[in-house]
């Protein structure tokens, strides 16, 4: 048994040191995102949520968080998590192209740029839509879509888990932020 927990410990240890490695660098960008995120719910606009693959549960969290509250009771924002269209060869941007509009943001979760998200930022960025991408690895050809208004958060990981619970985080740390300027908190 003391093996295990030695295992255990371990364990944990090396994610939150890898945790640590991968978040440090996300400050500023974080910072950016939730400026845009709360710009666009102040100024009358909405936020379009959508994740490749697995991901989708994490827009859909999100959405659930923002609509609803994080840790500080608050009225709902106005986020659509988007769902893939079954047989579809661009999940998302028929979403898109039918409800953003122009200072709208689109925030998109995927893994790695072969994710299939690629026509949905050209979606948003043919909508005139803000985008704040949250992905891990290569993104040169997500990055060919996004401009210089745009947020990009880059996790620089291999192993899936780690990158899976940051980009929870992450998101985490976005509402917390959200909610803390949008009521005025600064504890």
């Amino acid at each position: 048994m003391t093996d295990m927990l030695s295992i255990v410990q371990n364990r944990l240890h090396q994610t939150l040191s890898q945790l640590d490695i991968v978040l440090a660098p996300q400050v500023e960008p974080l910072l950016q995102a939730a400026g845009a995120m709360l710009h666009t719910v102040l100024n009358g606009q909405k936020i379009l949520v959508c994740g490749a693959r697995e991901r989708s549960q994490l827009a859909a969290h999100f959405a659930r968080l923002m609509v609803g509250q994080f840790e500080h009771e608050r009225p709902g924002l106005p986020v659509i998590s988007l769902q893939e269209f079954p047989g579809g060869h661009e999940p998302y941007a028929k979403a898109i192209r039918a409800l953003g509009a122009q200072n709208d943001v689109l925030f998109a979760i995927a893994r790695h740029d072969s994710d299939g998200l690629q026509p949905a930022l050209k979606a948003a960025r043919e909508r005139g839509m803000v985008i704040v991408l949250l992905t891990s690895g290569n993104t040169e050809r997500l990055m060919a879509e996004m401009s210089t208004q745009d947020s990009l958060l880059c996790l620089e990981s291999n192993g899936e888990g780690i990158v899976h619970e940051a980009q929870l985080i992450l998101i985490h740390a976005l509402c917390d932020l959200i909610d803390r300027q949008l009521l005025g908190i600064t504890e």
